[in-house]
């Protein structure tokens, strides 16, 4: 057998076989000629072999290792292979393959190239593998070499020798190249094996998100559930397939990615040119298709890294095996931004044309698919957007009008009439004040939507009792992300003919009672719907991001969830209302008497002339001594306001009924001075009564509204007195929805106050009416109101008032439930109290500014509700109890008219009198006297 020949084709394998004879050598003197010895594949045999034969060169009659093991013969010179050059009397090593002794395991080589230095001799390996040696005979056989070698090594240590020096370096070479190219591709397919493994491995490591949910903006609506009132969260909606035009989906592709309905996810020629761009220094390019676009948004990928793109592009190629192209365009077209604050097509389209996306022409579609490229521009917004930059917005429609017809998805024909550059983009500054977003906190409805989203929060799961909507994030905080990007529809109370009513009532503006008024003032005005608790409209101040004068609420969607500014504030007089309800409740009848002179002594409260300080009447009218001195009615003290009378009202019945009075009608929060604490502490009403609180927090002043409490609360009790003593929680919240399913409904359980009766309604229907005609407050349809005044003087001992209050409703049908408001309106100061004077400098009192906002605005709220005039009935004069503290007149002497001694009770008379003017004149009376009884002062009814 001819092996180490390279002219054999069997020489790609040289074998070493056992008990061969040595060929003859050359003249070992003679130089080497060139040669090349090839080994593929060495096997060692024979008895006593323990030799081996390594990838690149031959040894004969040395030894050659793999890696680190050495085999050694029985004699001669030991030498070393090393893959690469591999020298003659030198050594060679290939990889880590070790050849041991006779008894000792297989050893391995591995593909490399051995040179043999000499005159022309090389060895090489091209494609060798060495696939085991094996040592089982006790004779090593050497393998055979060229006939000569260099220098004076033994014979056979050369290369085999060929025929001539050129030709077999010319041969050499282009084994050489053959070699390296086998070598090249069989590394190729080695690295591409490699490839496809870990490439495996990577996909099936590389999942999908769980959860493919989008955030979309929540909207909170006004009560028709149609009108949006704010939204928060990002600024999206969004739509079904079946909701997003044809000519939008084709827009898209036509302008992102033109083989979206064939590709599988990845653009494989553009991912090779974007390679091609950023490895030669050119743009860094992105080279994704919708896919990976939505891939990289779904995954929250960031940057421009190799290793983004390439997760990108797996999650695209995973999406495509998942969903259909319908249902990736229309996820793509949910998340993608189009600039403006807007994401997704929804809002797009109201952001750029002011309406819905499923009413977009063909070239509405095809501009707001150009903006997607570049939605923000330098940060003035799109350039694409004709708004910012014609010439840029005319160039990229159309280029896609160009790719709408070359993807035949609008007929050439078709072109001139449905891809018209559109003229009737709304600019930045209109898709401003239309949009309806969180911005809109910095308007009054921002309080409105602080509001009712503390109620959102609030709600809890029946079954577990856990909040509906809190989360947590993953350092352990609470967070209520599912209302602020949840996409709820939350639907409030509030009216939206009502609202602007109100806003425009309370605040500083031309058409308002508030107008040019000193700057120092701030008026608050709520309006609830008795039997409901409904609020139907509320302003607590200008800006939603400020303080609340109307109350306070506890937002934790888009606030601390603490509670916000302002509180409450001192309810005065218009606290009374409570106090009047608590004495019928106590049998005292409207009529009964009570002594209205000032100061009074009421040592048993600690309040005392002795003591140094009584109570005493405030207010505008002679406080001291009122007209009805001491033998009022109860009705009469209500419209003039006298605080004497109420206070010993509220001392006979206990004060700690006329706090559960208030508690049952809706008031919750009182705050009270504690001692230690710089400013009034609220007090929590909802789990104590009366009793829990007083004399601990208040005492018999509550009669005449000392403790502050909010507008809001003030006005949904006086709902309940409206709505005939039936109490209903005061709310904001009235329906919320999710997935175009209701999921909550506002829950109206009136309760009615407890031993309340249609009698005691007629009764304080009848005493409130008193008050607006007290100060000429009257409703332009003529319609009957009922109210109360209030105010609260500023500091102790100080002159002036710091809060003024009107309180009061319309009539109200309970069976025919017409509509129906119980307003509450506050005026107060801003900032650091002070006394409130009018711009006149006259000092403000209930009737004088509160009265005329409360009159003005119920005369236009009423008839924006379309509410039928409905007449209060007559009172029932219901009670018991005629007396309270009255002390009726000292019954005086009759008198006698000398002229009628017939009137004389001691000249009886004959009891017949004549006819007379009456006028004191001389003619005679009559002829008869008797006696006139006396009388006592009769009881005013």
């Amino acid at each position: 057998m001819n092996y180490g020949d390279p002219s054999n084709p069997q020489s790609g394998r040289a074998q070493v076989p056992g008990n061969q004879p040595e060929p003859p050598s050359p003249n070992p003197s003679s130089a080497p000629p060139a040669g090349r010895a090839q080994v593929g594949r060495a096997g060692v045999g024979g008895p006593g072999a323990t030799g081996s034969a390594s990838v690149g060169s031959a040894r004969v009659g040395g030894s050659a290792s793999v890696g680190s093991a050495r085999v050694s013969p029985p004699e001669g010179p030991t030498g070393r292979a090393s893959v690469g050059s591999a020298r003659v009397g030198g050594s060679a090593s290939v990889g880590s393959a070790r050849v041991s002794p006779p008894e000792g395991p297989t050893g391995r080589a591995s593909v490399g190239a051995a040179s043999v230095p000499g005159a022309a001799g090389r060895a090489t390996v091209g494609r060798a593998v060495v696939g085991s040696a094996s040592v089982g005979v006790p004779d090593v056989m050497d393998g055979p070499g060229g006939p000569g070698g260099p220098g004076d090594l033994p014979p056979g240590a050369g290369g085999r020798g060929g025929k001539d020096g050129r030709s077999v370096t010319a041969k050499a070479k282009k084994r050489r190249r053959r070699n390296i190219m086998i070598a090249s591709i069989a590394a190729f397919i080695m690295i591409a094996g490699i490839g496809m493994v870990a490439g495996t491995y990577y996909f099936d490591q590389v999942a999908l998100p769980d959860d493919i949910t989008l955030d979309q903006s929540t909207t909170i609506y006004y009560s028709d559930g149609v009108t949006p009132m704010s939204r928060i969260g990002e600024n999206r909606t969004v739509l079904p397939f079946d909701q997003i035009p044809k000519d939008m989906q084709h827009a898209v592709v036509a302008a992102e990615d033109n083989s979206f309905y064939t590709n599988d996810g990845v653009d494989y020629k553009g991912v090779v040119r974007a390679a091609w761009n950023n490895v030669s220094g050119g743009d860094r390019q992105g080279a994704s298709t919708i896919s990976q676009q939505y891939a990289r948004r779904w995954a929250d990928l960031e940057g421009v890294t190799y290793a983004r793109k390439v997760r990108e592009a797996v999650i695209a190629l995973k999406l495509n095996q998942q969903y259909s192209k319908d249902e990736i365009m229309t996820m793509y077209l949910n998340v993608v931004y189009f600039g403006r604050g807007a994401y997704g097509i929804e809002a797009a389209s109201q952001a750029y044309f002011g309406k819905p996306a499923k009413d977009l022409k063909t070239n509405e579609a095809m501009l707001l698919a150009g903006l997607i490229k570049n939605p923000e521009g330098s940060g003035k917004g799109s350039p694409f957007d004709p708004n910012i930059d014609k010439a840029q917005a005319l160039d990229r429609f159309n280029y896609i009008k160009g790719q709408m017809i070359k993807l035949n998805f609008v007929p050439e024909a078709e072109a001139a009439d449905r891809m018209k550059f559109p003229d009737n983009v709304v600019t930045p500054a209109d898709a401003r004040k239309r949009s309806v977003s969180q911005q809109n906190l910095d308007k009054p409805e921002g309080l409105i939507v602080h509001h009712v989203l503390g109620e959102v929060a609030a709600l809890t799961d029946p079954r577990t009792g856990q909040l509906l909507y809190e989360d947590t994030d993953a350092d352990g905080k609470k967070n209520f992300d599912k209302i602020r990007n949840g996409g709820l529809k939350i639907v409030t109370t509030i009216d939206k003919d009502v609202q602007p009513i109100a806003v425009r009532e309370a605040s500083r503006n031309k058409d308002s009672n508030m107008n040019k008024q000193p700057e120092n003032l701030q008026a608050a005005l709520v309006a609830v719907e008795p039997g409901t608790g409904a609020v139907k409209a509320y302003y607590g101040g200008d800006d939603g991001s400020k303080n609340d004068y109307a109350g306070y609420y506890n937002d934790p969607v888009l606030g601390t969830g603490e509670d916000s500014c302002c509180g409450g504030h001192p309810p005065g007089s218009t606290f009374k209302v409570y106090t009047l309800t608590t004495g019928l409740l106590n049998g005292y009848r409207i009529d009964s008497m009570w002594d209205g002179n000032s100061p009074g002594d009421f040592p048993k409260s600690g309040r005392s002339i002795k003591g140094g300080n009584p109570v005493k009447n405030a207010g505008e009218n002679p406080v001291s001594h009122p007209a009805c001195g001491a033998w009022c009615t109860l009705e009469e003290v209500t419209v003039l306001s006298l605080n004497v009378p109420f206070f010993a009202l509220a001392e006979k019945v206990g004060p700690d009924k006329v706090i559960d009075t208030a508690r049952a009608a809706g008031i919750t929060d009182m705050w009270a001075t504690v001692k230690g604490q710089p400013l009034p502490v609220k007090i929590d009403l909802t789990n104590k009564t009366g009793k829990d609180v007083i004399p601990q927090y208040f005492n018999t002043e509550v009669a005449f509204g000392q403790y502050p409490v909010t507008v809001l609360e003030h006005a949904g009790g006086i709902a309940t007195i409206a709505a005939r003593g039936y109490a209903a929680k005061t709310h904001f919240l009235k329906e919320i929805w999710t997935g175009g399913k209701k999921t909550y409904g506002e829950v109206i359980k009136p309760q009615r106050i407890p031993g309340f009766t249609d009698g005691m309604s007629d009764d304080i229907n009848t005493v409130l009416q008193g008050v607006p005609k007290h100060y000429n407050l009257k409703m332009k349809d003529g319609r009957q109101i009922a109210g109360k005044t209030g105010t609260w003087q500023y500091g102790q001992n100080q002159s002036g008032n710091a809060h003024a209050w009107m309180v009061g409703y319309a009539a109200y049908d309970p069976v025919k439930k017409t509509p129906d408001l119980a307003v509450a309106v506050w005026v107060g100061n801003k900032g650091n109290e002070q006394p409130i004077k009018d711009v006149g400098g006259k000092p403000i009192i209930g009737g004088s500014l509160p009265g005329p906002i409360w009159r003005d605005f119920l005369n236009d709220a009423l008839t924006a509700l379309k509410a039928p005039k409905v007449n209060f009935r007559p009172p029932a004069n219901t009670g018991r109890l005629d007396v309270g503290t009255g002390i009726s007149p000292v019954p005086s002497e009759p008198v006698v008219d000398p002229n009628n001694p017939g009137q004389d009770p001691n000249n009886p008379g004959n009891g017949n009198g004549g006819p007379g003017p009456g006028n004191g004149s001389q003619n005679p009376g009559g002829n008869g006297g008797g006696t006139v009884p006396t009388t006592e002062a009769t009881r005013r009814r």
